[in-house]
């Protein structure tokens, strides 16, 4: 008998492992699937920003953006992470519709709405997240500078030879 106890152990074991393995295939399957989803901007030149975030220090807190992902803030002497927003949509003018990011969805304020975050895109050479602020009531505004906003403009009339 103890040789059947230790046969289904290791069948237990072993399907475990198996289906360990395949909720992580899901779950990484799942994660590539919304990613091929979002709207990266004309010809992706914001899908360099998926998985990555950016920090911003004030005299209090510590914003942290993670492009298509969240925003979120935490004291600068630690503590929790409070959430800003969750990834939205694209806001920006007609004209210019990958100006800017809003994130909804963030953890309540005490006796107010969630919070939420427009993200203003502005050219620049780095990826760097440059000012953050809360005009309204748990509503945050964050400046990020990022080369994927700059447009080169084509040029206008014709070449002469």
């Amino acid at each position: 008998t103890q040789q059947l106890i230790d046969t289904a152990e290791a069948a237990r074991r072993d399907f475990n492992n198996a289906d360990r393995e395949l909720r992580d295939m899901e779950r990484e399957l799942k994660q590539l699937q919304e990613s091929l989803e979002k709207d990266y901007g004309g010809d992706s030149v914001f899908a360099v920003l998926q998985g990555q975030c950016f920090e911003y220090t004030d005299n209090e807190y510590v914003y942290k953006l993670c492009p298509f992902d969240q925003c979120s803030q935490r004291g600068k002497s630690g503590g929790a992470e409070t959430r800003l927003g969750s990834w939205g949509e694209w806001t920006g003018p007609d004209n210019d519709r990958y100006s800017s990011m809003k994130f909804t969805g963030g953890q309540t304020c005490w006796n107010g709405p969630a919070r939420s975050t427009a993200v203003y895109l502005h050219c620049g050479s780095d990826n760097v997240l440059t000012a953050v602020s809360e005009p309204n009531r748990c509503e945050y505004e964050m400046h990020f500078t990022t080369p994927a906003a700059c447009q080169l403009n084509p040029p206008s009339g014709h070449d002469e030879l």
